[in-house]
């Protein structure tokens, strides 16, 4: 993610404001950045497989990273992408979570190890 030639998309349900706040503040882009007013939203794959229709890329091209196990994995999977949960509590560690329909490929704790997981799982050559 913090490579210059890792393609950076955004899916999120915040309002197109609160993403072009983001970028200006952070100085970090996501092209496309899809906020709420795309529908339909995920967990629908439709935002996901417009970014790789958009970059011209197939699902299984992508990694799909989030947060929420119903939003995020489900639209990864449902695209066909590999996924990854970032889970920085462990809140999903609970057994509650443990027959949920759709499973990430990989979890994360923090940013910096999904980066980790990136390089030392997939070929992040340009």
């Amino acid at each position: 993610m913090y490579n210059s030639f890792c393609r950076r998309g955004l899916i999120t349900r915040n309002v197109k404001s609160a993403v072009d706040l983001f970028h200006e503040k952070f100085g970090m882009s996501f092209s496309p950045a899809l906020s709420r007013e795309f529908r339909p939203y995920k967990p629908d794959p439709a935002p996901l497989l417009h970014i790789c229709s958009t970059w011209g890329v197939e699902p299984n091209e992508v990694v799909m990273i989030g947060d929420s196990l119903k939003d995020d994995v489900a639209c990864g999977k449902r695209a066909g992408a590999v996924t990854c949960l970032l889970d920085e509590t462990g809140r999903y560690d609970s057994p509650k979570y443990a027959n949920v329909e759709h499973k990430p490929d990989y979890k994360v704790s923090s940013l910096s190890q999904f980066h980790s997981l990136l390089e030392s799982n997939f070929d992040l050559t340009p």
